[in-house]
């Protein structure tokens, strides 16, 4: 059996094409590919403010009537709302009985700032859960009463990030870049404090180091003798173009398989990009092709100086070929396309009455997607 979906989201924005960009044409792209039959967008923030929960509820369950929506993605669904089990349970039982998935945008804790209520319900209704980390966190969700998780990491947005650069200079501006706010979290025991503690530690040990060849970008550093003020979010790869070596800096949240959007936008600016290990992450962006990776400072110290030591026309050619990878297949696009294909998978599996195949994803390393560690990414009831 063969079907194509109509596609309804309900986008984490105030305004679905401007503020989830990415996400919106990846959508778009996939109706004219013929992959979805269709596709609208309702914005959950937007609406809300506008018409109230029960407005966003009631119109969001109008727009499925009409357009007969066979799937309906909750997109990032983890944002402070009043309970949306009427809500969810409304879409879930409408007669075309679309098929429901959810996603995970941000890292949460256990014991504080945990997974909010909003996921946990979306998850529990949910025919699939797409995660950007896995560990404690699917275990959370399972617990709960959650099936069918999957890793789904964050990709570069194709629509900001993947415009023809200008070619890199063999002479760039500085050696070292690094973009990312000074985070100040007061909670002494909740993990955003000590991963905040370890990037302002990282950004001091590399300050020190290369003095003003680094080149700090973001809010919070005022002081510090590198810092080159804040860069809008949109053109941080302009800031990346101006050095030799990328830095990721600590990521703050270590569960396994977790990356944020810093990484994929970050190895898109053509520049090679070194980053803090994190488990599992080396089945997503393979190490020393698509970016560096280091257990503890000294080894980022070593792999900076390995790219400021060799050949300019080595190291470019590094990040340009790293950034072609990351355009290829860890765009918001490629993500877009990946959750479609497995959530029509469950779809074309229940209409004939079977379990649906656990999935394969395209964009783990080949020993990965055929190894037990295949277990920890995708955790599959059918």
């Amino acid at each position: 059996m063969q079907t194509n979906m109509k596609l309804l989201v309900l986008y984490q924005a105030r305004n679905s094409a401007l503020d989830q960009p990415g996400y919106y044409d990846g959508f778009e792209r996939l109706v004219r590919e013929g992959l979805l039959d269709a596709h609208a967008g309702i914005p959950v923030f937007g609406v809300a403010e506008e018409s109230g929960w029960n407005g966003l509820w009631a119109e969001a369950e109008r727009t499925a009537r009409h357009m007969q929506a066979d799937a309906i993605f909750l997109q990032f669904f983890h944002a402070a709302m009043p309970d949306p089990t009427e809500g969810i349970r409304r879409l879930k039982n409408l007669p075309n009985g679309p098929t429901l998935f959810t996603s995970m945008g941000d890292g949460f804790g256990r014991w504080f700032r945990g997974i909010p209520k909003s996921f946990f319900v979306a998850s529990a209704f949910a025919d699939v859960s797409f995660l950007t980390g896995m560990g404690d966190q699917a275990r959370q969700l399972q617990g709960s009463g959650s099936n069918n998780l999957v890793l789904m990491p964050h990709g570069c947005c194709q629509v900001r990030f993947s415009s023809q650069q200008i070619p890199q200079s063999e002479h760039p501006e500085f050696d070292v870049c690094f973009v990312g706010n000074r985070l100040r979290p007061r909670n002494l025991v909740g993990h955003e404090y000590w991963g905040a503690r370890k990037r302002g530690d990282l950004v001091q040990r590399f300050t020190r180091r290369y003095g003003r060849r680094f080149a700090l970008f973001g809010n919070g550093w005022n002081g510090n003798s590198s810092w080159q003020g804040p860069v809008p979010y949109q053109d941080q790869q302009k800031a990346y173009r101006r050095s030799a070596v990328v830095l990721g800096g600590m990521p703050g949240v270590y569960h396994d398989y977790y990356t944020s959007d810093r990484e994929f936008i970050a190895i898109a600016s053509g520049v090679p990009f070194v980053d803090y290990w994190v488990r599992g992450v080396e089945q997503i962006l393979k190490p020393g092709r698509d970016w560096w990776l280091a257990r503890r400072p000294a080894e980022m110290f070593s792999w900076c100086d390995h790219f400021l030591d060799i050949a300019s026309y080595d190291r470019i050619r590094l990040g340009e070929e790293a950034r072609e990878q990351v355009l290829r297949k860890h765009t918001q696009y490629h993500r877009c396309k990946e959750m479609i294909e497995i959530a029509r998978s469950i779809r074309i599996a229940r209409l004939s009455g079977r379990r649906a195949a656990q999935p394969t994803l395209s964009f783990l390393s080949r020993s990965c997607a055929t190894s037990p560690a295949r277990d920890a990414i995708v955790r599959w009831e059918g």
